[in-house]
C-alpha cells in the first residue's frame, strides 16, 4: 500500500523510542517478552494479570476483512474517560472524526501489512478538547503467529504542556 498525504493530524514512526511515556515502553516490554522465537505474540500469549497498572491504558482491536476495517474488542477506563465515549465494540468510524479515522486506518493498516509497531500522537480527537494531547502504540498480535489479526494498543493522555511520565 503506498503512502498517503494526510493533513498531518498524527504523528508516527515504527521505532518504541519515539514514545516518550514509560508505560508505553512497559506494554512494549511486555509484548516483546511474550514473543518467544516467532515474529509476534498471540492474543492468548497476553495475560491482563501479568500488568495490572498498564489496564486503564490497553486497548484491544479486532481486525475485520473485506473490507478491512477496525473495531475496539475493549478499551482500558483511561481511553473511554478522554474519548468521552464508551468505544469498546465500536468501529474506528464510529468513535473517530473522518480525517483522524482515515489516518488511524492508514497507521493501522500498514501495522497489519507489515507486522510491525506503530508509535503515534497528536491532538485529542474529540473537538473542544484540542487541549489534551495522546501518544500511544499499537502492537500486533496473531494467532498464527505470523498473520496480525489482532491489535494490542496502549494509549496515554496529558493536558498540553503537562510533562510525559518519563520513559
Amino acid at each position: 500500500m503506498g503512502d498517503q498525504s494526510f493533513p498531518a493530524l498524527i504523528s508516527v514512526s515504527s521505532e518504541i523510542s519515539a514514545a516518550s511515556d514509560r508505560r508505553l515502553h512497559e506494554l512494549h516490554d511486555y509484548w516483546k517478552s511474550r514473543i518467544g522465537n516467532h515474529p509476534m505474540p498471540s492474543r492468548a500469549d497476553i495475560d491482563p494479570l501479568d500488568i495490572p497498572a498498564l489496564l486503564p491504558h490497553i486497548f484491544l482491536v479486532d481486525i475485520l476483512e473485506n473490507p478491512r476495517d477496525f473495531r475496539f474488542r475493549l478499551a482500558g477506563t483511561n481511553f473511554r474517560e478522554f474519548a468521552g465515549t464508551e468505544v469498546t465494540g465500536r468501529r474506528i468510524g464510529e468513535v473517530f472524526p473522518p480525517a483522524f479515522n482515515a489516518e488511524v486506518h492508514h497507521h493501522w493498516n500498514k501495522c497489519v501489512e507489515e507486522g510491525q509497531l506503530a508509535v503515534g500522537s497528536g491532538k485529542l480527537w474529540v473537538a473542544e478538547r484540542e487541549h489534551v494531547l495522546w501518544e500511544g502504540v499499537v502492537l500486533p498480535l496473531s494467532r498464527d503467529r505470523t498473520h496480525v489479526d489482532m491489535l494490542l494498543g496502549g494509549v496515554v493522555f496529558k493536558l498540553l504542556n503537562e510533562p510525559p511520565m518519563a520513559a
